[in-house]
């Protein structure tokens, strides 16, 4: 495949660099005459001669050149070019990490605790995301954005390693998935992609909108214990499935279940969570809620116990994020393969820096040394 035409992201720019240097011509055009109005005052082309090394009648070619070009090299870079033909990149998923943190996910039914597995199943699937851009979302009775997506996974790491037993509270009213999954889709609403032009090559020939235009995920890291009705959360589904989003579940705890004891922490009395009668509260693993989730928002769910449950999943989320392999048959020029807003931008400042050097003097000491040799051989 050859080097195609050469395309701009944002060709405004180049619009209106090549207007700022349309200004910068005028104005050496300006200095010219000025030039010469200042040879007429001083006496004319004998005066200058004379007085000056440089010919003030003489229009400075070389330097309308050199700047002319080097302005446009700049608002050809700023424009950002890149060439039609350059291997197609893989579509980029957006996906939302989105971890329960409510009063159930502190029971010891999966060591250590619920949450603890919450967070490191996580980071398993961020790990597995290397090519994607993943955002964090903790939730209970309220959903709590972290970040929305990004390819900075270091610091996704970093902020869930403070997703701790005690940020959860023995008065949280306990999890509701609709707010979850309407956090997630506002999340990856603030990163909407663009539209794609009725040219179905448009996506292939434009990096940046073929990495927006990858698939947009949320995944619910929870026990499935929820305070509110299967109407709501189905409503929520709705609203993700029409916004082109997809939800996958991935379930922790057991069935058999475990009392959860809130740790103390500042501003926060620890102890065991009690139920209306006083006596320890039992949180189970709500499977059924989460598959109908998962099986409504065209994704799939897994028990956070179950291997290849997960295996199954991470190799969903990862599909399609692999950067294919370069075709033996690609035979565009070496030169094309270079990044042009670089290389014009780079040529652009050795041009600037060539007419910067037009009117450059030697020092004092070597223009002395060449006059002596100069009256040496006249001698």
């Amino acid at each position: 495949m050859g080097a195609g035409p050469v395309t701009f992201l944002d060709p405004w720019l180049l619009q209106v660099g090549v207007g700022l240097t349309a200004l910068v011509l005028v104005g050496l055009r300006s200095h010219a005459g000025r030039r010469r109005r200042l040879a007429d005052f001083i006496g004319g082309r004998r005066a200058v001669d004379r007085l000056s090394r440089s010919n003030l009648y003489r229009l400075r070619v070389e330097r309308t050149l050199l700047l002319g070009i080097g302005g446009l090299a700049l608002a050809a870079a700023a424009a950002e070019p890149h060439w039609s033909g350059s291997p197609e990149l893989p579509p980029v998923k957006s996906v939302i990490l989105a971890i329960d943190v409510s009063a159930s996910m502190q029971a010891a039914d999966v060591a250590p605790t619920r949450l603890a597995r919450a967070v490191e199943v996580a980071g398993e699937l961020l790990d597995a995301l290397e090519d994607h851009r993943v955002g964090l979302l903790l939730f209970a009775g309220t959903g709590y954005p972290i970040a929305p997506p990004s390819h900075d996974h270091q610091a996704l790491r970093f902020l869930m390693e403070g997703v701790t037993p005690t940020i959860a509270s023995a008065y949280d009213p306990g999890s509701l998935l609709s707010v979850a999954i309407e956090e997630g889709v506002s999340l990856l609403e603030r990163r909407a992609p663009l539209a794609v032009e009725a040219d179905p090559l448009a996506v292939g020939a434009d990096p940046v909108a073929q990495e927006r235009a990858g698939e947009r995920l949320i995944v619910l890291v929870t026990d499935g214990e929820t305070g509110e009705s299967d109407e709501d959360v189905s409503r929520a589904v709705e609203v993700a499935v029409e916004a082109g989003i997809g939800i996958h579940t991935i379930g922790v705890g057991t069935e058999q279940g475990a009392g959860m004891i809130i740790p103390a922490s500042a501003y926060q009395f620890g102890g065991p969570v009690l139920d209306v009668t006083g006596a320890p509260s039992t949180s189970r693993l709500r499977e059924p809620p989460l598959r109908d989730v998962a099986a409504a928002g065209g994704g799939r769910y897994a028990n956070a116990r179950n291997g290849a449950q997960l295996r199954a999943l991470t190799g969903e989320l990862q599909a399609s994020g692999s950067i294919p392999e370069q075709n033996p048959d690609d035979e565009r020029p070496g030169w094309a393969r270079y990044d042009l807003p670089f290389l014009l931008g780079l040529g652009a400042l050795v041009l600037i820096l060539i007419e910067s050097l037009l009117d450059m003097t030697l020092p004092e000491r070597w223009s002395l040394r060449m006059r002596e040799l100069a009256w040496g051989k006249s001698a």
